[in-house]
């Protein structure tokens, strides 16, 4: 099984589906690592949720700390996992942790396998596409790391916009679309895309 889920949030509408998309009772022994966007300053409740969702599948838990610079460790800790989801943030930095700790090379390597699930939410969904340059539209992420090169992982060969909006996207994303050079799927935080590949 190969699984690639893409969604803005966890709502109380989506969430049910989510974790059986994430979990799937297909996949017999399932090591699951959860990676918050901004490694070691997530918040407990999050890994702790995070953690109770593995259980409930049978699933082993590993945390995944990106902030770390090259982390062999946290590598390893991933590699040796079938399920991976990075969560939402601030997306210039989670890509500039991710190119840091040499964690964005480990999660290609990741999703060059025969079996895996591979989840990301906002900027979790963002760093997997072609690039991250929606980042940079208005009220969007601030780019405090100053990360100029702004090429996400390509495990997808589209871009997305997270927690889209019809009413306070629509004209926004419409000017960006017509210079992206990917196509761009909106989606709602309601949405999840999910590709088998």
């Amino acid at each position: 099984m190969k699984r690639i889920i893409l969604f803005s949030t966890p709502t109380s509408g989506n969430l049910d589906k989510i974790l059986s998309l994430v979990f799937p009772k297909e996949m017999e022994h399932k090591a699951f690592a959860y990676m918050p966007s901004d490694g070691a300053n997530c918040p407990q409740k999050y890994r702790d949720e995070w953690k109770s969702y593995a259980e409930k599948y049978d699933a082993e838990f590993k945390y995944i700390d990106n902030s770390k610079e090259i982390a062999v460790d946290e590598v390893n800790k991933l590699l040796g996992a079938n399920i991976l989801i990075i969560t939402g943030g601030n997306t210039f930095k989670l890509l500039d942790n991710l190119r840091k700790s040499g964690l964005d090379k480990a999660i290609k390597e990741f999703a060059n396998r025969n079996e895996f699930v591979l989840a990301g939410f906002s900027a979790g969904a963002l760093v997997l596409t072609p690039t991250i340059e929606v980042c940079n539209l208005p009220n969007y992420d601030k780019n405090d790391v100053g990360l100029k090169d702004l090429t996400g992982l390509n495990i997808v060969n589209f871009e997305v916009f997270p927690h889209y909006s019809e009413q306070e996207h629509k004209d926004l994303l419409s000017e960006y679309k017509t210079h992206a050079k990917n196509e761009v799927k909106e989606i709602t935080n309601e949405d999840c895309i999910v590709l088998d590949p």
